[in-house]
């Protein structure tokens, strides 16, 4: 059995378009030539997070609310990475705007994953920075009201096992960043 080719694309047609998502409509044909009209996809910009740790061992997360879900979150840094931007330096700027806290070290990429891959065409990067000092103030965009929280380890382990932390790339990222540590220390 061969499978897993390429679909081939009739037509795309745009449904919405904004700074922070593209909604497509594509009319497509699959690999066993079966025409699907209406297969819609999201182009999100790419995303970056970080996992922001101070020189006592404590992880930097930001408390909002969420209109989407209606709730208050808490989630490490993140945000959009801007056109023509390098992800290393959207997770700088994003640490430093959501948090007031920066890093002299210099930033580890941990990973990057699809966010959706059956209808969506971004990454998230995930990067470790170390040693992060708060340097300003957190700058307020439109429609955020946000307090920094910090975490140790073992409050973390508690917080997503209760549901306080619970977006799915926030706890990826802090797994992530687990294994990057324990991995140095052997």
């Amino acid at each position: 059995m061969e499978s897993n080719k390429k679909w081939k694309t009739i037509s795309q047609e745009y449904v919405v378009r904004s700074p922070f998502i593209n909604l497509r409509k594509d009319s497509c044909i699959t690999d066993e030539q079966e025409e699907i009209d209406g297969y819609y996809v999201c182009e999100f910009p790419n995303w970056v997070n970080i996992v922001a740790v101070t020189a006592e061992n404590e992880v930097i997360f930001v408390r909002e609310y969420r209109y989407a879900i209606d709730e208050v979150t808490v989630a490490i840094p993140a945000g959009k990475v801007d056109d023509n931007e390098k992800e290393s330096d959207a997770a700088a700027r994003e640490l430093k705007e959501e948090t007031g806290f920066f890093s002299k070290d210099d930033l580890v990429l941990l990973g990057s994953f699809y966010t959706n891959a059956a209808n969506a065409t971004n990454k998230v990067f995930t990067y470790l920075a170390t040693n992060v000092e708060q340097i300003a103030e957190p700058e307020r965009a439109l429609g955020e009201k946000t307090e920094v929280v910090k975490m140790r380890w073992e409050e973390i382990k508690n917080a997503i096992g209760t549901g306080i932390i619970n977006q799915v790339f926030t706890v990826l990222a802090l797994k992530l960043a687990e294994c990057y540590f324990n991995d140095k220390e052997k």
